[in-house]
């Protein structure tokens, strides 16, 4: 187990390594953090570029890590664990240095089998909102007690510096919701946040928890909107606990695009903003999705994304040739071996359906829509399809070296087309990326232009929240060493003059 917490003293010892870089307040808690975060959502301890990325941004001066007990089904934790203990032992870092950010709520994966056996048995969490068939949510102390005891063995810690419910809004969204009137759903929802804020008290009490809060992407909306979260009403169930009471921190969405967060005002009878009243609060801000838009029913990349300008060049003709050379390949192979290979009969009907890039980027390839649907539909359908199917052939007990040799041409050609379309929609999410570099270079004072202009769009969005005073710690994705560059150099450009007004007017 990794013993103590973070520290002021220590964390301000931290900041003092990296002078160039830029450290925030973590509103009351004395701590001091870089103000921006290493998010630990699609990271997981079975890769080991993951593990290395993480440690490269805490040798680069990242002191705050935020992750959850649902990250890669529990697998981001025990890869900070197993960073944090690394470095410790190697005596690179001091646990007191580090900010430690963990969630509980989701009942997803291994946590919604265990739930679902205990409803099955009687023994079921109380208070669980079943909101769908794969999500289930829950507040309830029971369930938060069991959820911090997996984290801390995950992670391997003694203490977790921050502890946030996350996303409690389902509740207002779920099934439960259409029997309630609002009036009546609103009462109950804080109810069950001010039994989570006795709970984690006593939490904080036992030394498993140093601070507590909310993580919500319902902070930001319309007080109107029946899924609000009403930050004041939070505050005034934690002071109702207890004036010393230990709700320090919020994170919630904002980036370029999605300025609900500065624009909406929704506190204290539609006064303040979110940001605004967490401010006077005292309270640690901690903002996600920097660089990941929501909004009319799309994702948008607040990033420059690399162009290979040589495949970028390929025309339509020399695409759809590559393509039909490798539905082709695919094609041939299946029709000369599988019926030769020693597969069983499940294993054959996967590959013969699996090893079909080339067909599927044939009927698909210029309906992928964006370099972001490309980049899912790569992610989670043609890559892990095509690499199960040659994996399992390639284990095939009668693989001779001419079919290994044609699996690895098969490989190479699936490679180059995804090159291909990575450099084609890469180039056209660019192109339309050049009005917002546009409208952004002349935002700023004529003073910072000269700096401002050379950074990427993702360092121009990062340094944009991070310009808000409101604004503690904001949360980027760092899987790989070259994201975790682009965030140092974003940290180590000069915070804009009135970053709010010019946030405002974009």
């Amino acid at each position: 187990m990794i013993k103590s917490r973070a520290l002021a003293e220590n964390t301000k010892d931290f900041t003092e390594k990296y002078p160039a870089l830029l450290y925030k307040p973590l509103g009351k808690t004395g701590l001091n953090v870089s103000a921006c975060g290493f998010g630990a959502y699609r990271v997981d301890y079975r890769v080991r570029e993951h593990y290395e990325a993480l440690e490269y941004a805490i040798s680069q001066g990242i002191n705050l890590i935020d992750t959850s007990a649902n990250y890669s089904d529990g697998g981001s934790e025990i890869l900070i664990g197993n960073v944090l203990a690394d470095m410790i032992e190697s005596e690179k870092i001091l646990r007191e240095e580090i900010v430690i950010v963990s969630k509980g709520g989701y009942l997803q994966g291994k946590n919604l089998e265990a739930a679902k056996q205990m409803k099955e048995d009687g023994k079921g969490y109380k208070e669980i909102t079943e909101y769908a068939d794969t999500i289930w949510h829950c507040i309830h102390p029971d369930f938060l007690k069991d959820q911090i005891t997996l984290s801390l063995e995950r992670m391997k810690l003694e203490t977790i510096d921050v502890y946030l419910l996350h996303n409690p809004e389902y509740f207002l969204d779920s099934p439960l919701a259409k029997d309630l009137e609002l009036d009546e759903l609103r009462h109950e929802y804080y109810v069950r946040i001010k039994k989570a804020f006795a709970y984690l008290e006593e939490e904080v009490k036992a030394g498993r928890i140093s601070y507590y809060g909310i993580s919500s992407n319902s902070f930001v909306k319309s007080s109107e909107d029946p899924v609000f979260t009403s930050l004041k009403s939070c505050v005034d169930a934690s002071n109702e606990i207890s004036e010393d009471n230990n709700f320090y921190v919020i994170e919630l969405p904002l980036n370029l695009l999605e300025k609900g967060a500065l624009i909406n005002k929704n506190q204290v009878g539609d006064s303040f903003n979110v940001l605004e009243y967490a401010y006077e609060s005292e309270l640690g801000v901690l903002v996600n999705r920097p660089l990941n838009a929501l909004g009319e029913g799309k994702l948008t990349r607040l990033a420059d994304f690399p162009v290979d300008n040589e495949l970028a060049k390929l025309d339509e003709t020399q695409i759809i040739a590559e393509i039909n050379l490798l539905d082709l390949m695919e094609e041939d192979f299946s029709k000369d071996y599988l019926d030769v290979l020693d597969l069983s009969k499940e294993n054959r009907e996967a590959v013969s359906y699996f090893l079909k890039a080339g067909q599927l980027l044939k009927e698909n390839w210029k309906s992928f829509g964006s370099m972001e649907s490309f980049n899912d539909i790569k992610k989670q359908f043609l890559i892990p399809r095509v690499n199960f199917a040659i994996s399992t052939l390639v284990r095939s007990p009668n693989m001779t070296e001419e079919m290994k040799d044609k699996l690895d041409k098969i490989a190479k050609q699936t490679n180059k087309l995804m090159s291909v379309m990575d450099s084609l929609y890469g180039m056209l999410a660019n192109l339309r990326s050049k009005d917002l570099h546009v409208k952004l270079n002349t935002s700023v004072d004529r003073s910072e232009a000269d700096m401002f202009k050379e950074l990427s769009l993702s360092q121009k969005a990062i340094l944009y929240v991070n310009s808000l005073k409101e604004v503690s710690c904001t949360l980027v994705g760092m899987r790989q060493q070259k994201y975790v560059d682009d965030v140092i150099a974003a940290l180590s450009s000069p915070v804009l003059a009135d970053a709010r007004e010019k946030f405002k007017e974009i």
